[in-house]
């Protein structure tokens, strides 16, 4: 299972047309994040349609172009995904996990991991997105390294509000 996590502090006006394939899994994300954030005193984390749309392209950019980073081949960080939505923050944050199918696999992964914990647990944070990219089942996964079944990606932020 490979993890990254990345996070940034910024005063940033934040389009992005992406989509990932549905996904069941974003709700339990959700629920699972939102659990840990409530047992450490922390108000839940609410769906930000353009977060989203942040989280799908960074899954599917992921999936296609065989990369697993927060920063892009094209320098791409989370920062300009989120702005290019339009989305207005003062904070920023995201974490991705690949090589699991499974929401309560990424959420257990994120939480060991001190920098993706951080991240969920960083009271600031009031909206998120999630989403997971899966390789078609006839794609070449195995044998093919940096390329896996399903990538995931959930983006925090703080609105500037």
């Amino acid at each position: 299972m490979r993890i990254i996590t990345w996070a940034l502090l910024a005063l940033i006006a934040v389009p992005v047309v992406a989509s990932a394939q549905p996904i069941d899994g974003a709700g339990r994300v959700l629920q699972r994040v939102n659990a840990e954030r409530a047992a450490h005193g922390c108000g839940p984390l609410k769906i930000s349609d353009q977060l989203t749309m942040a989280a799908e392209r960074e899954s599917r950019d992921m999936a296609t172009q065989h990369f697993f980073n927060h920063t892009e081949p094209d320098g791409t960080t989370p920062g300009k995904r989120v702005k290019d939505t339009g989305y207005i923050y003062q904070m920023v944050g995201e974490n991705i996990v690949a090589d699991t199918e499974d929401a309560d696999d990424a959420v257990d992964a994120w939480m060991n991991s001190p920098g993706h914990r951080a991240n969920i647990l960083t009271c600031a944070f009031r909206e998120t997105g999630i989403a997971v990219y899966e390789q078609d089942d006839d794609a070449p996964v195995n044998g093919v390294p940096g390329v896996y079944r399903a990538y995931w990606t959930q983006v925090f932020a703080m609105p500037l509000r």
